[in-house]
């Protein structure tokens, strides 16, 4: 598992609308992802198809299925070329005004057996979450 967290001035709400808005919409959060498409929908659960850059440079498709309650939205794998797993995005409050963010990735090679140990990946998600969420307040 690899983790990464970060502190902004934005209340949780607001935060987690985002959180919310990114389940629909990754492209702008997440680096290398393209053609989302929303394959089921219900208030709680979303299963999601979406593009993604692989390490090498080539793409595939990933299929999700996420859900969540407030402050967390859990990421399941269903389909993946080389992963299995699931990622935890979490909101906690700091104060009125503060709130932290933690992405876990608790990814499994499928043939390897080993766990994800990319500790940028998370890094560059959770600035890049941060960043979306200070621009568009």
């Amino acid at each position: 598992m690899v983790s990464y967290t970060t502190n902004i001035k934005v209340p949780i709400e607001k935060v987690w609308q985002h959180f919310i808005y990114k389940i629909e919409h990754p492209e702008n959060f997440v680096p290398g992802v393209s053609n989302v498409i929303i394959k089921e929908k219900t208030a709680d659960l979303v299963i999601r198809d979406m593009d993604i850059a692989l390490p090498d440079g080539s793409r595939a498709i990933l299929t999700e299925k996420i859900t969540h309650a407030p402050y967390t939205v859990k990421f399941l794998i269903i389909n993946h070329p080389i992963y299995s797993g699931y990622v935890d995005n979490i909101a906690e409050k700091i104060s009125d005004n503060e709130t932290k963010i933690t992405f876990s990735l608790h990814w499994i090679n499928k043939q390897t057996g080993e766990p994800f140990s990319n500790p940028e990946i998370a890094k560059k998600a959770v600035l890049k979450t941060a960043d979306y969420i200070l621009q568009h307040m």
